[in-house]
């Protein structure tokens, strides 16, 4: 008898190497150090003149000094305004702070929400902004069109609108594994345009599976089950005879022995386990195929609305904080100017090299090859569907407050016709205003008819009951993506604090060296940057940093803020290569089938596709309408850089 095995000991501290040790506490070691390492920055920048915690205005310095150099005053005159002091400038805290910030967001060493609230931590006491002028960031009207958005959304989950339409349509494309694919990109993108991109591939991605796994059996089934492997028939062994036939069922080749009395049929191994073969491993590409256009399509849905995804909020909040007041002619109607048809081309450009690239061109432009033997994918759809019932009240309810909120954000300020909201005699009306009293309003609709007064029907012998709302505040608090909405306020605080402190003047500066190059160029590099950073970390953190940058770089150049702005945010929701890159990534990975090599071969595809397509939209049909090549009445008109040397070649500068 073998002797037992004996666990090992547990390792010591003393036998456990100390980068061991070290890396157990990486996160904690990155919180810790990271402002320590970082806080050379406050003293390596320049001090500066400060009046009453801001920088000093030249008028505020010419004042002053006229007053000290005056001998005309009174030896008991003082001075009336702030006093210049020299002090830490309040750049210098907010670079301090924003670099700490990106560190953590990178590493995610902190929930992201938790890094958005550093500004109200740090601002206040480096000297940056005051802390009441900083929380309001917190609450724009952006966030608000978010929040009404996240509202109307939620309300559609909660009744399964969003489940009913997207079973609906794939029951209309087909059972061909090519249209299969086509029809779950066109029904993420569609309502990633309109809901949360993570909610919608936890929607999708179980339906694929689920679609998957019956195809699976029912491959498997026709090569097991077409033939019986043995059958036995008892006969006279005197008369017994050794009989060999071949046949053929289908794909499969079969012989059939009679030995002994005994009927025996078996499948030839070489031609059936090599056909066999090859199907599990045109299936296997065709698993990973359908479940990376899920997440894929659900990234690019996202670009189609203004409220498809956070960049677009981002952006949206942060173009109203560095030019309020301006009239950018950025609201929903004029996003799907450039939004919806970048979408399209960019879901059928990723549906052909998805195709492509997993099940071949064979299979991809043979559109009158042999229906494949899909009744089964269709059967599970149509199983799923059925199981939602008729379609309820809640339902319409939910459906008709949506479409009457489309068509209002559409109408308001269309740009190219009149709408409704020009001819109110205020502007106070944003799409804010109106995602919110949509959102209100559902909190007061019921999810059924009343039993009561003049809607109880005849021979109804129930006790009349208050019908619930289509929505409830328990469910929101659930569902809400609060985290959200307070690393959008954190982005908000950001840009704010950079204009406040004059840091966006002083990158600007740094960024002269532009002028020298074409716009053309200049947004291929900001492009090819805003992908390169949102391929590790959130596409919100990505655009949070880059935007403000975007503007200075704007001003620097001369070149409309919109030309370089809109394409940044944009690639920032162009997150395929790693399953890391954004959570809608994470999910379909989780579903197994696929490795690392598959999304990144597939992604870095997919982004040369959606930025070339981007760029082309940018320059043709997006500078057309929003005049990207003319520099707006409403940016700063002068470089800063230009002010302070004095050298413009800029008319009027």
């Amino acid at each position: 008898m073998a002797p037992a095995a004996v666990d090992p000991a547990p390792p010591t501290s003393a036998s456990l190497k100390i980068h061991k040790q070290l890396w157990a506490i990486k996160d904690t070691l990155i919180i810790i150090l990271t402002p320590i390492l970082l806080l050379p920055i406050l003293f390596i920048y320049p001090t500066e003149i400060m009046c009453g915690g801001k920088r000093c205005t030249p008028l505020q310095l010419e004042a002053y000094y006229n007053f000290t150099n005056t001998t005309l005053q009174s030896i008991n005159e003082t001075f009336k305004g702030p006093i210049p002091q020299e002090g830490l400038s309040p750049a210098a805290g907010c670079a301090y702070t924003i670099l700490i910030m990106i560190v953590y967001w990178m590493t995610e060493v902190l929930n992201m929400a938790v890094t958005a609230l550093i500004p109200i931590v740090l601002f206040p006491w480096l000297g940056v902004m005051d802390s009441r002028q900083i929380c309001t960031n917190y609450l724009k009207d952006a966030n608000m069109l978010f929040f009404g958005g996240l509202l109307v959304a939620i309300a559609v989950e909660k009744w399964n609108l969003h489940k009913r339409v997207a079973l609906r349509v794939l029951l209309l494309v087909g059972s061909k594994p090519v249209w299969i694919v086509f029809g779950f990109m066109m029904v993420t993108a569609f309502l990633s345009m309109w809901l949360n991109n993570t909610a919608t591939t936890a929607m999708m991605m179980p339906i694929a599976h689920a679609v998957l796994e019956e195809l699976d059996a029912g491959r498997k089934k026709e090569f097991d089950g077409a033939i019986p492997l043995v059958e036995r028939r008892p006969s006279d062994a005197a008369n017994a005879k050794d009989v060999e036939v071949t046949f053929k069922n289908g794909a499969n080749s079969a012989t059939t022995k009679d030995v002994d009395g005994i009927k025996e049929t078996e499948p030839l191994q070489g031609g059936h386990s090599q056909e066999r073969a090859q199907s599990d491993k045109q299936f296997m590409q065709f698993r990973k195929t359908l479940k990376l256009c899920v997440p894929f399509a659900s990234s690019i849905g996202g670009c189609g609305t203004l409220i498809g995804c956070g960049p677009n909020i981002v952006f949206k909040g942060q173009l109203d904080s560095i030019y309020p007041g301006a009239e950018t002619r950025i609201n929903f109607t004029t996003w799907l100017v450039v939004g919806i048809p970048t979408m399209l081309i960019d879901i059928i450009g990723a549906w052909i090299i998805l195709m492509l690239i997993f099940l071949g061109p064979r299979e991809t432009f043979n559109c009158r090859s042999k229906k494949e033997s899909s009744g089964g994918a269709n059967q599970v759809i149509k199983t799923e569907y059925l199981k939602l019932g008729k379609i309820s009240f809640a339902e319409v309810v939910v459906l008709i407050n949506f479409i009457v909120l489309a068509i209002m954000w559409f109408m308001r300020k269309p740009d190219f016709i009149p709408g409704w909201g020009d001819a109110m005699s205020h502007k106070f009306v944003t799409d804010a205003c109106l995602a919110i009293t949509i959102s209100v309003l559902l909190f007061i609709f019921p999810s059924r008819l009343p039993n009561y007064l003049c809607f109880r029907k005849a021979g109804d012998t129930t006790h009349p009951t208050p019908s619930p709302p289509i929505l409830d505040w328990p469910t929101v608090n659930k569902q809400m993506p609060w985290s959200v909405i307070l690393l959008l306020g954190g982005g908000f605080a950001l840009a704010d604090a950079c204009k406040e402190s004059g840091l966006s003047g002083d990158i600007g500066t740094q960024l002269g060296s532009f002028r020298t190059l074409d716009s053309s160029v200049t947004v291929v590099l900001c492009v090819l940057i805003s992908t390169f950073i949102t391929s590790f970390t959130s596409n919100m953190a990505t655009t949070t940093i880059l935007i403000p940058i975007m503007a200075e770089l704007a001003r620097e150049t001369h070149v409309n803020p919109l030309y370089l702005m809109l394409p940044v945010t944009l690639a920032a929701s162009y997150a395929f290569i790693l399953p890391v890159s954004t959570p809608p990534n994470a999910i379909a990975y989780s579903y197994g089938d696929l490795v690392i090599m598959d999304m990144m071969k597939s992604g870095l595809a997919m982004c040369v596709l959606c930025v070339s397509v981007l760029l082309l939209a940018i320059n043709t049909w997006g500078a057309a309408f929003f005049n990207l090549k003319e520099y707006p009445s409403w940016a700063p008109p002068c470089p800063l850089s230009t002010l302070l040397e004095g050298n413009s070649t800029i008319p009027g500068c």
